[in-house]
C-alpha cells in the first residue's frame, strides 16, 4: 500500500535529501532515483541478509543500497562505476537509505577525491557512508569478518577495515603491519535496535587503498631485545626492534612467543603459518596491553623448529602469578561446568579455591564427555585478570586459560559417583523409600488380612462344594448303581418264588451278594469321608498309608514300590486309581490266600501305570466271574471312566496280575486348570 502511494510522488533524486527524511516519512516507501559513483562493492559478500549491497556517492552524500535480487550487470560493477539506482526509502538504518534497489550501469568513471578526515571527526554523524581518507597504523588482522579484516589504530582507538578478498591480500597485509598508512574508504556505522551509534568501521574498496606513509619505520638493522625488556624506561616506542623465541601456541590473529626472559603475544597477519615449536624472529613494535606488553609484527622470519618447551606447572593455591602472564602453563583443577558458545566452548573449573574459565576456540569432543567433579590437567596460555578498574599487578585477582585448538585437556581422574550431593540425595531417597515401604507394608497387611479372610471363605466354600461333588459322584458310581441292580434282582425274585424255588434261591443269593458289595462300597466311601486327608495326599503316599492294612487281613507280606517321579493327577482320577488298588489288594486278601502281595506304581513320560501282583490261587480268566462277585467289574468300570487301559493276567495256581495304564493324553489325567 505504501509502495503504491509512494509511486504517485516525484522520486527523491538526491542522497542528501534522502538522508534528511524523518524516519516516519522514510517508512512510507518513498520512491528514490539517484545517480552516483560506486565507492564500495564486494560481489562475494552478502550484507544484512540481502543478496546484494553497495555504497554509492552522488556528490552530495553517500548511501547504502540493497536488493533482494542480484544486480543486473553485476560483473561490470566495481569501485568507480557510474550507476543509476532506483528503489524506495528504507528507514531501518542510521540514516535512511535505499532498499529494493534496481541498478543500471551507466559506464566506468573514477572514484571522487576522498574527504580528509581526522580522528576527532570520525564519530561525527555526517561521516556515515562518506568517502573519506584518514591516517592510521595497521596493527593486526582478524578472522571471521564479512571480508578480509585489517585492525587499525587511529588516535589510540582500534577500528576495523573490511577489504574484498584477493589471492595476494594476506601477503600484502603482512607488509603493512605496524606501518603508518593512509586509508581511503567508506565510513560504516554500527548501530543498535534504537538506531543509536555504537561504533564505526571502514569499507575499503581494495588493498590498494591502504597506502603506506614514510617516516614510521627506521632504516637499518633493528636491535634484538629480550621480551622482558620491552617498554621499559630505556625503550623507544618509535624504535623498530626484533625479538626471538619459540612459538608456544596459536591465537586468533597472532601467536604466543617465549624467549628465555618471558612470553608475549605477537599480533601478525600470517599467524597461522607458524605452528607451535617454530623458532622465529619477529621485527616490529611493542604496544601497551594489560599486565604485559604485546608485540606487533611487521616482519616474521622462520629460523627452524624445536620441541615445545615443557609448560610451567601453576599452583593456584599459592595465588595469582602475574609473571606467567601470556606464558604456557599446566594447571591441575576440578571441572565444574561446560558453557557452549558460537565461537567455542568455555570450561568452568576450580583450582586452589579459585574459579576460572578455560577457553576452547573450537568444539572439542573430550570436553563434552566431562562430568562435574572430574580432575583435569589443562595446558594452555595463562592470562591474568582483575576485577579492579586498572590492571595493576598488585590488583590481579583472577586468571583464565586459553587452550590450544588441539585441546590441552588431560583427565587425571573421573569424578567419584558418591558426591556429597548424591549421598544426600541417596539418603533422602532411602528415607522416602523406607517411609513408603512402611506405609505400603501396613496397607498390604490390612489388604492381605482382608483378602485372606475372603480366600478362606472361598476355599471353605470350594472345599465344601468339591466334597459334595465327590460324595455325589461316589454315591452315583457305587450305591446308586448297586441299589439299582439290587432292585432289579428283587423285582425278578417275586415271580420265581411261586414257580421255581431253586431259581428264586439263586436270585436271592445274588441279591444278598450285591447287597454285601454295596455295604463294602458304602463302608469304603464313609471311610474316605472320615479321612479326607487321604485323598488330598499324593497317590504314592495315599497307597503307602491305606494298602498295608488291607493286606494284613490275610497275613500276606505286602510290598509297595514307586518308579519314576510322581506327577500331579486330577483328584477324581487319583481316587479311581486308589480305589482300584484297594479293591485289587482286598480281592487278593479275601479270595486268593496269597503269601505275597506287591503293588508297583510307575511314572514315565507316556503314562502312569499301576500293577497289583499276588502269588495266590489265581483264577480262570476264560470263565465269567462267579455270581455276586463284582470287584473285577468295578475295577474295569473305574478304569473306563478315566480312559485307562485295564488288563488281567491270571491262571489257576500261579497268582494274579492286574495292570492299569493311564496315558497322559487322557482328558482326565491332569488337574483342572484354576480359574
Amino acid at each position: 500500500m505504501f509502495a503504491v502511494a509512494g509511486a504517485a510522488q516525484a522520486p527523491i533524486t538526491s542522497i542528501a535529501d534522502l538522508r534528511a527524511l524523518p524516519y516516519e516519512q522514510a517508512a512510507e516507501n518513498l520512491p528514490v532515483d539517484v545517480t552516483g559513483i560506486v565507492t564500495y562493492f564486494d560481489p562475494n559478500v552478502r550484507h544484512m541478509g540481502d543478496p546484494e549491497g553497495l555504497v554509492l556517492h552522488d556528490g552530495s552524500a553517500g548511501s547504502y543500497a540493497s536488493s533482494s535480487l542480484p544486480f543486473p550487470g553485476r560483473d561490470r560493477i566495481r569501485p568507480g562505476t557510474r550507476i543509476r539506482v532506483t528503489g524506495v526509502s528504507n528507514p531501518r538504518s542510521y540514516f535512511p537509505n535505499i532498499k529494493n534497489a534496481s541498478v543500471e550501469v551507466l559506464g566506468q568513471g573514477e572514484l571522487p577525491a576522498p574527504r580528509p578526515l581526522g580522528g576527532r571527526d570520525l564519530f561525527s554523524h555526517t561521516a556515515d557512508s562518506d568517502w573519506v581518507e584518514i591516517e592510521a597504523v595497521v596493527v593486526g588482522v582478524e578472522p571471521r569478518g564479512l571480508a578480509f579484516t585489517l585492525v587499525l589504530e587511529i588516535d589510540d582507538r582500534i577500528f576495523k577495515a573490511e577489504i574484498p578478498e584477493t589471492k595476494d591480500i594476506q601477503r600484502r597485509a603482512a607488509g603493512l603491519m605496524q606501518r603508518r598508512v593512509r586509508v581511503q574508504g567508506v565510513v560504516g556505522t554500527i548501530f543498535n535496535e534504537a538506531l543509536q551509534l555504537t561504533g564505526r568501521h571502514f569499507f575499503v574498496p581494495s588493498i590498494d587503498h591502504i597506502i603506506p606513509l614514510e617516516g614510521r619505520l627506521h632504516a637499518g638493522d633493528a636491535p634484538v631485545q629480550a621480551i622482558a625488556s620491552l617498554l621499559q624506561s630505556s625503550y623507544n616506542i618509535e624504535q623498530l626492534v626484533r625479538v626471538r623465541g619459540v612459538v608456544t601456541q596459536s591465537g586468533d590473529s597472532g601467536f604466543y612467543l617465549r624467549d628465555e626472559s618471558a612470553s608475549t603475544y605477537v599480533q601478525a597477519a600470517e599467524a597461522a603459518e607458524y605452528a607451535p615449536g617454530s623458532i622465529v624472529e619477529v621485527e616490529g613494535f611493542a604496544a601497551v596491553a594489560p599486565f604485559r606488553p604485546v608485540f606487533r609484527a611487521a616482519r616474521i622470519q622462520r629460523m627452524g623448529e624445536t620441541s615445545l618447551p615443557a609448560p610451567a606447572l601453576f599452583d593456584a593455591a599459592k595465588g595469582i602469578d602475574a609473571v606467567l602472564h601470556n606464558d604456557r602453563v599446566a594447571v591441575d583443577c576440578t571441572f565444574v561446568a561446560l558453557l557452549l558458545g558460537l565461537e567455542g566452548n568455555v570450561l568452568q573449573c576450580s583450582a586452589g579455591g579459585t574459579v576460572f574459565e578455560a577457553w576452547l576456540p573450537v568444539a572439542n569432543r573430550l570436553a563434552h564427555s566431562l562430568k562435574p567433579g572430574d580432575r583435569l590437567r589443562l595446558t594452555g596460555i595463562y592470562e591474568v585478570t582483575t576485577s579492579r578498574p586498572m590492571p595493576r599487578v598488585e590488583w590481579a585477582d583472577g586468571f583464565r586459560m586459553h587452550l590450544a585448538r588441539g585441546g590441552g585437556i588431560e583427565i587425571l581422574a573421573r569424578a567419584p559417583w558418591w558426591t556429597p550431593e548424591r549421598v544426600l540425595l541417596a539418603f533422602g531417597l532411602a528415607v522416602a523409600v523406607l517411609c513408603i515401604a512402611l506405609i505400603w507394608g501396613w496397607q498390604l497387611r490390612r489388604r492381605v488380612a482382608a483378602q485372606s479372610a475372603v480366600i478362606s471363605r472361598q476355599i471353605e466354600q470350594g472345599v465344601i462344594k468339591d466334597e459334595r461333588e465327590r460324595i455325589a459322584r461316589e454315591l452315583h458310581d457305587t450305591l446308586e448303581q448297586e441299589l439299582t441292580g439290587l432292585s432289579i434282582q428283587l423285582g425278578n425274585l417275586a415271580p420265581a418264588l411261586d414257580g421255581d424255588p431253586q431259581l428264586a434261591h439263586q436270585r436271592l443269593a445274588l441279591a444278598r451278594s450285591m447287597l454285601q458289595h454295596c455295604r463294602n462300597e458304602s463302608r469304603s466311601s464313609v471311610s474316605d469321608l472320615r479321612d479326607p486327608h487321604l485323598l488330598q495326599r499324593a497317590l504314592p503316599d495315599a497307597m503307602r498309608e491305606s494298602l498295608p492294612a488291607i493286606a494284613s487281613a490275610c497275613e500276606a507280606r505286602f510290598q509297595f514300590e514307586l518308579h519314576g517321579t510322581p506327577q500331579p493327577l486330577r483328584a477324581t482320577t487319583q481316587n479311581h486309581l486308589l480305589r482300584i488298588a484297594r479293591e485289587a489288594v482286598c480281592n487278593a486278601a479275601r479270595h486268593a490266600t496269597p503269601r505275597r502281595i506287591e503293588v508297583h506304581l510307575t511314572y514315565d513320560s507316556g503314562a502312569v501305570t499301576l500293577e497289583i501282583t499276588d502269588d495266590g490261587v489265581g483264577l480262570d480268566t476264560s470263565r465269567k466271574p462267579p455270581a455276586g462277585h463284582f470287584g473285577l467289574i468295578g475295577m474295569r468300570e473305574r478304569a473306563n471312566k478315566i480312559h485307562a487301559e485295564f488288563s488281567l493276567e491270571s491262571t489257576p495256581g500261579t497268582g494274579t496280575k492286574i495292570r492299569v495304564r493311564l496315558p497322559w493324553s487322557s482328558p482326565v489325567a491332569h488337574p483342572r486348570p484354576r480359574k
